[in-house]
Formats: structure tokens, sequence, C-alpha cells
């Protein structure tokens, strides 16, 4: 991860290829194209939106009220070798009594590869760097089981699983639950010299298991209580 330019006012965190800021109600959603991923059947395929369509005046609403809320931090995702607006990632349910908080991404636009997974280390590191947080967890489309070997490769580890935790498209559809606590990250980030995405993030992406874990994390829980 780089340094931070302080005379670059408007980047809060900034990795190698994204940089994260606060949300700009003008040109990210009123001027932009925010409000289209979730009107988007492919983006939305895995998620819990795109029932209802939105446009930019009520995802106006809905980033400012995100804004505003003490227990969330939403941040934006603009590629640096570009300047386009191409994700968000957010903490949500900020506890610090449990000091815990749930991850949230959605990304618009896929083609900056270790774009999410950047953007997810430097939230994370943030987490525990500054909100002195202790664990921070989540849950995906049990389809999306890359995307959690991905994560892996950050520190977070499958957590548990939910199985027909919802319907879409006339199927239910199971979810995995995943979690990495602040001494897991730090000690992996110790092993790689202080830079939890290593020196070389496609390098990193490389050494991305293969194996679908979540199927056998479902296995394992039919087998446990079927019998």
């Amino acid at each position: 991860m780089t340094e931070h330019n302080p005379q670059d006012n408007d980047i809060f965190l900034e990795g190698e290829i994204v940089v994260l800021r606060q949300p700009d109600i003008e040109k990210d959603v009123l001027q932009g194209h925010w409000h289209s991923w979730f009107n988007d059947p492919v983006t939305t395929q895995y998620l819990v939106h795109g029932v209802f369509p939105v446009n930019r005046e009520q995802q106006a609403e809905i980033v400012t009220r995100e804004m505003a809320d003490p227990s969330s931090l939403l941040l934006v995702v603009i590629d640096k070798a570009t300047s386009r607006h191409i994700g968000v990632v957010c903490l949500k349910f900020i506890n610090h009594t449990l000091r815990s908080a749930a991850l949230s991404i959605v990304f618009g636009d896929r083609s900056v590869r270790g774009a999410p997974l950047e953007a997810v280390a430097l939230l994370t590191k943030h987490a525990f760097d500054r909100l002195s947080l202790q664990r921070v967890y989540g849950g995906q489309h049990a389809s999306l089981w890359q995307w959690m070997n991905s994560l892996e490769l950050i520190g977070y580890r499958l957590d548990g699983y939910s199985q027909d935790y919802g319907i879409r498209n006339g199927e239910t559809y199971d979810i995995a639950n995943y979690a990495v606590t602040s001494s897991h990250f730090y000690t992996l980030q110790k092993q790689r010299d202080g830079n939890i995405c290593t020196a070389s993030l496609e390098n990193l992406l490389s050494q991305k298991a293969s194996e679908n874990k979540t199927e056998i994390m479902k296995q394992f829980f039919s087998e446990l209580y079927d019998g």
C-alpha cells in the first residue's frame, strides 16, 4: 500500500490500484451511474438488491442516510489509473462494545483486476488500525466461493454456513459467512513486511485456492444434522 499524499485531500485510504474516499453526492450519484448498479440484474444477481428500481434521487437519499449513520462507514472505490468510480465498500453495524463490524461491498465495474480485494484490505486495515475493532465479518451467496477464496488471501476465513437463507429466481440459495480477527490480520501483515497485499497484488492473487470450501462446509452440516 502506498503512502498517503496529504495534498490529495479527498483521498481517505490509498492502495496501489485504488483509492477510497467519502462519497460525493453530486459527482458520484446525481451526475454518476451509482444507482444503475442496483438496477442491473448481473450486478444484483447475488445481492438482496434489484427488487425495486432506483433512480439517482433515491440513491442520493440512501447514500445521504448511510453517511449520517454513526454505525456505518461508507466509501467509494476509485480506479487510480482512470479516476473512474468502480465500486463501494462499507463497514456496517459498527459496534464499539463488541468491537465488530459487518463488511459490505458492491462493484458495478468489475474490469479492474484486484480492485475489490485491495479495497477490502484497505477498509479492513482501517477497521483495526483506527476504529480499534477486533473482528470484521460478512456473508456471501454460496455461489461466490471464488471471491471468498480471494478474501482468504488477506486473512478472512469461513465462519459459518446458512442453508436455504433466501429465494431468488424460484430457487433457494445458501449463504456462507466469513470473518477476520485483528490478531490474525496483524500476524499476516507482519509476515508480509507490513503490507497485507504484499509487494505485488498480482502475485498474491496467483496464490488463491481453487477448492470450493463452501461445498465442504455445506456437506459437513448436512451430515451433522441429517445423518
